[in-house]
Order: structure tokens, then sequence, then C-alpha cells
């Protein structure tokens, strides 16, 4: 019984924590376009005016895309 525990608390573990890895990666996100880059994209850096710091899973749940060229 205890083993059955151990295992599915295990198997909860495992497809849980990539999820929120994923989800809290610091993007650059345009406000005025809604597209969101990585901060080491070119076009991140070019963006001055209308770009704010934020997460992945904050940018995705306003709306915005990833960048076609890094993927965000």
């Amino acid at each position: 019984m205890k083993k059955k525990k151990v295992l599915c608390l295990l198997l909860v573990l495992c497809f849980a924590l990539p999820v929120y890895a994923v989800d809290s990666t610091p993007v650059i996100m345009n406000v005025k376009t809604y597209i969101y880059h990585s901060p080491s994209c070119k076009w991140a850096k070019r963006c001055t005016k209308n770009c704010v710091k934020t997460t992945k899973q904050k940018a995705q749940a306003q709306g915005a895309r990833a960048c076609k060229v890094c993927g965000g």
C-alpha cells in the first residue's frame, strides 16, 4: 500500500514539475504587437518603447504569441 502511494506521488511530480519550469521562463513582451521574445532575441534587444519584462505564462494569458524568429 505504501509503495503505491509513493509511486503515485512520483508520477504526479514527474508530470507537474516540467510544466511549471517552462511557464515561468522570462520573456520580453511588446505590449503594442503582443509578441513575446526570449531576452537574447535580436528583436527583443531592439524593442525599447513598448516592451515589458514578464513571464511566458503571463504573456500567453494576455493573448500574446511567440516570436517567429526566436520562438519566445
